[in-house]
Parts: C-alpha cells; structure tokens; sequence
C-alpha cells in the first residue's frame, strides 16, 4: 500500500480507552482540535486524574505516522511509529479519534523541515493562517520561496516561515549549549501528564523532545529512557551538561521521572501536575534521594 494515517490537528491526545475521555475532555476531541479551552478549563483535578485515573497514554503531533490497528466506532486504535516503547515493539499504542486522523498518499519525501519556534503558523499560498502547530512538528519539504517553506501536510500543499523550521539532518554533531537553550525556552510551560508539544509536556516528554530536536529517538516513557545510551556513576562530578537523570518513588520500585542535568548542580526537568517545567538545585530538592541512575545520550 502507497498510503499512511497522520494526525491531522495540531495536537492529538493518545487515549487509553475510547470510554475514558470525560465531558471536560470534549474540546481535546475535536476537529480541529480545541487546545487551550481545553487546557485552559481543567481544574488541577482533573489534570491530576489524567494520570492518576490511567486516561491518557502520549501525543501526536501534526503530520505525525501512525498505525492504524482497527476502527470501532468513531475510534482508532493506533500504534505511534515515532514513539519507541516496551508496551509494542511497533510503538506507543493507544486510542484517538478518528477525525483526527487523515489518510494520505505517501510519496516518499527525500526531505523533511522540523519546526524549531516555540509554536508556528502552517499557511495558505494567500499567506492566511490554517493551523498553528507545535515546535518538533515534521513535514515533508517541498521547496521554497522567499522566506516562505512549501511543505506537505495532511490537508494538502501548505506554506511556513522559514524562520520557524529548519532542514532536518540525521543525528550527528550536537551542541549541548543549544540542547539546553532549546530546553529552556519551555521553563514555566504548566506540566501536561502524557503532553508532548508546546502545550504542555510531562518529563519523559520533554526529554524525547529535547533529544528528537537533535536526530535521537528517546523510547517515550522515562523507564524506557533510562535503559538507552552510556550508563554513567551516580557520583555527581562524572556528570555532564546533557546527561539524564532518572528518579524513582520507592526503593526497588521502577523509575518514574527524568530530568537533564545542566551542570553546577542543577536539573531542568517537567516536574509533576500543578507545576511547570523548571531549572531546580538538585540539593534542595527530595529528588537528591530518589536519584538512580544517570545515562549519557550522546558522548
């Protein structure tokens, strides 16, 4: 088969189940789809229960592949391609909305623009706005003109500034100094459990995003993450600016939460719901004691 299914709004959640979105949930569900009312209208409750209550698994971004497993109702049961994880060996799996998904032809693009502005607008030929997507959002290039990027999306031939994206490259150099810059432009972004776009990010989120914006494929879920790359000592004067730092509740219990170190001590990370994304003192915190493990991506 020459074709594919991508998300086609800005931002789709990955449910669970098709039975777990609430009546809260409904702007999430649309197309196109309703960010910040949604956002905007949940109490820390019902942010809470997004985890607690096991409702919602990752995201998708604009233009993103997916496998589309089977179709019940107004629901797909999806595996995402791009995100690795030990739950399928194809991808992140769960549930979206069908309308938020498209069927497109494949072509088989030799060249890619990914979006490094915080958030960016996707545009008619006439320089109108369509739809504004997320910092990391991929899309096929198609040439340009001026300062406009032609790009191929789920609803046709569309335009962006060339400002805002850049030609994507294979993992290679990396400057850890950029990392952390790119990092911290999202500090005070409001913690979103299984967010990964510019409307909001939990911490195994944001470290894949992080590292996505340089060509690695983190796995998706932070005890994943902390099986990847060069294991470094727990002793703080081996770490380096860029390293992952990996947390857990319990003594013996699995790992459940990430961070980078930034050097002098300090972590940026996601922290939980209620918060937003922060550069803390390692030492000042409880997460001095709940440190363990340490992995080195690129070296």
């Amino acid at each position: 088969m020459n074709e594919q299914w991508v998300c086609a709004v800005s931002v789709a959640t990955v449910w669970t189940d098709p039975d777990v979105p609430r009546l809260v949930d409904v702007p999430a569900l649309d197309q196109p789809v309703q960010l910040e009312k949604w956002l905007g209208q949940l109490s820390f409750e019902e942010r809470l229960a997004l985890s607690e209550e096991g409702r919602i698994q990752t995201q998708l971004l604009y233009g993103e592949p997916v496998i589309v497993e089977e179709v019940v109702g107004d629901w797909a049961k999806v595996i995402a391609s791009w995100q690795p994880s030990r739950k399928n060996s194809y991808g992140y799996p769960g549930w979206v909305p069908l309308v938020q998904l498209s069927l497109c032809g494949v072509v088989g693009a030799e060249e890619f623009v990914r979006v490094t502005a915080y958030k960016a607008w996707v545009m008619e030929e006439t320089g109108e706005s369509f739809l504004r997507v997320s910092f990391n959002t991929v899309l096929p290039y198609e040439g340009q003109l001026g300062k406009r990027i032609r790009v191929r999306t789920p609803h046709g031939m569309k335009w962006i500034r060339s400002v805002d994206v850049e030609r994507m490259k294979d993992a290679g150099e990396v400057s850890i100094c950029k990392l952390l810059s790119v990092g911290r432009q999202f500090l005070k972004l409001p913690y979103l459990w299984g967010g990964m776009s510019a409307w909001g990010f939990d911490c195994s989120g944001l470290m894949y995003n992080l590292w996505k914006a340089y060509g690695f494929r983190l796995p998706r879920d932070a005890a994943d993450q902390a099986k990847v790359g060069k294991q470094v000592s727990l002793d703080r004067a081996e770490w380096q600016p860029g390293d992952l730092l990996f947390f857990r509740g319990e003594e013996n219990s699995s790992v459940s939460h990430v961070g980078m170190y930034v050097g002098n001590g300090k972590m940026l990370h996601a922290p939980s719901t209620g918060k937003s994304v922060e550069e803390i003192e390692l030492n000042l915190t409880t997460y001095a004691v709940k440190l363990c493990g340490v992995r080195r991506v690129y070296s």
